[in-house]
């Protein structure tokens, strides 16, 4: 039976330990992770012989427990970003831009939009107009999580729709258009 002390008396000597299949009775997964992790930082901050700890690494410092508080939710976009006091007016002009060369010069609108159009279009108008290091791969920011994008953009890319170009998006780098391409 393997012995995972939680709850503590005082701040170096566990009160009872918790055998792992005390842990599998748990319902609320959030209060275990919080407990494990407050094990591992009050364990490794309360160690006898905290010199012969600092030389390791913790679980926390490896990345070990990373998994744990991110979303497992991925998104993949484009974007294009510019800066300046027009810089929404400018981010407008492209995205009807934009819309008219993936629909075509006598494209019927009420068919919807070639996505394949849409993408290169877009990519086409990020490559010329970003300010964003990501426009010499026509704006792509490629996979990434919730919760790793500026709280705006992490907004639209995880809860707008696929496929449309949404923005302008103002955030502390500029003004965004952003074409949301998959989402798992």
């Amino acid at each position: 039976n393997i012995v995972l002390p939680i709850l503590f008396r005082n701040k170096r000597e566990p009160s009872f330990p918790i055998t792992i299949f005390r842990i599998m009775q748990f319902k609320d997964m959030t209060l275990l992770i919080t407990l494990i992790i407050t094990f591992l930082a009050v364990t490794t901050s309360f160690a006898p012989n905290n010199h012969a700890i600092s030389s390791s690494n913790t679980a926390l410092q490896m990345g070990l427990l990373d998994g744990l508080f991110k979303s497992s939710k991925q998104a993949s976009c484009l974007h294009i970003l510019v800066d300046g006091p027009k810089a929404n007016d400018q981010l407008l002009d492209m995205k009807i831009d934009i819309y008219k060369k993936a629909v075509g010069m006598f494209g019927d609108v009420s068919e919807g939009v070639d996505p394949a159009k849409l993408v290169s279009a877009f990519s086409q108008k990020a490559k010329s107009k970003s300010i964003c290091p990501s426009k010499k791969d026509g704006g792509s920011l490629g996979t990434f999580g919730e919760g790793e994008m500026a709280k705006e953009f992490d907004r639209v890319a995880f809860k707008e729709q696929v496929g449309v170009i949404h923005g302008p998006v103002e955030t502390e780098f500029g003004s965004h258009l952003i074409l949301i391409t998959n989402r798992e």
